[in-house]
């Protein structure tokens, strides 16, 4: 390369209008560059459509998933296998509560503390069931209600066992007295 630019053009000043432009190459060039934009254009507008795309689905899944959130009234509306069990809970705690019902009662402060056991299990089974609603699916949450259904079934098949101990006592109670 020259050190003094002027110098070296003032020399080769002849040779700069020598050369012929290659007019054809030319427009060839700038025809490329007209189509170009154009598919740079398509491309944008795909990325556009794909972007748009997911964010409908992703919006899509978040409603959805936001109103089966706010439909979960029990154990049985998350899916079929947790209705099975629940509602084989529920047809085994009627049955015991039911036969609890038919046994004389003679305690009423065993009565009253079975009833806070089963207010306080159900306070248990709706804070689950609030969990779920507000953070989606949780095993811990329904191991937790599930349990309480078992809890219950405790509770009332010992009430009953206790009633049942109490009308034993009393009947031989009366057959020594006779």
């Amino acid at each position: 390369m020259p050190e003094n630019w002027e110098e070296y053009f003032r020399k080769n000043r002849a040779e700069q209008d020598n050369y012929e432009p290659d007019v054809q190459r030319m427009w060839q060039n700038i025809d490329k560059g007209l189509k170009q934009p154009s598919i740079r254009w398509k491309r944008t507008l795909i990325k556009v459509a794909v972007f748009a795309g997911v964010m409908l689905s992703m919006g899509l899944l978040v409603r959805h998933e936001l109103m089966m959130q706010a439909q979960i009234d029990s154990l049985a509306s998350i899916n079929e296998e947790l209705a099975q069990k629940e509602s084989s809970y529920i047809k085994l705690v009627n049955l015991k509560w039911d036969e609890f019902k038919s046994l004389p009662s003679e305690d009423v402060e065993l009565d009253r503390l079975l009833l806070e056991e089963l207010e306080l299990l159900d306070t248990i089974y709706n804070r689950g069931l609030r969990d779920i609603k507000q953070h989606g699916y949780n095993e811990r949450a329904v191991l937790i209600m599930l349990d309480t259904y078992e809890k219950r079934l405790r509770i009332i098949e010992r009430l009953i066992s206790e009633k049942r101990k109490t009308q034993r006592d009393e009947n031989k109670s009366k057959q020594i007295r006779i």
